[in-house]
């Protein structure tokens, strides 16, 4: 996906009109538009990694979304609803701790 830090939020907020809405609405779940929500979202951790300034309005948003679909999940059980407010808050999480999802994740002790 190419995007820049200029656009993302205005694509992101794009995003969440074409999944979250429909799912709010009518209790629609668009897996296809869920996908491309996750997919802006990890975009937006590669753009601002290691970034000291971060906008408030995407990181909101960001948390927004992820709370939100969880708070729906509560009525619909889905487990797919679980885990895609669960990568949209790690997406949260790992641009606060300046990461990104390309990141290598240690799988244990570094042997010297």
């Amino acid at each position: 996906m190419n995007l820049n830090k200029a656009s993302i939020l205005d694509v992101l907020k794009e995003e969440v009109t074409h999944s979250v809405y429909p799912l709010k609405m009518g209790g629609r779940i668009k897996s296809e538009a869920f996908n491309d929500l996750i997919l802006v979202a990890e975009e937006a951790t590669r753009l601002f990694r290691d970034e000291e300034l971060v906008p408030k309005k995407l990181l909101s948003e960001l948390h927004l979304v992820a709370i939100g679909i969880n708070l729906e999940n509560e009525f619909y059980k889905n487990e797919e609803l679980s885990l895609i407010s669960k990568r949209i808050m790690k997406c949260f999480n790992l641009i606060l701790a300046g990461k990104s999802v390309d990141d290598k994740e240690p799988s244990g002790p570094r042997i010297i």
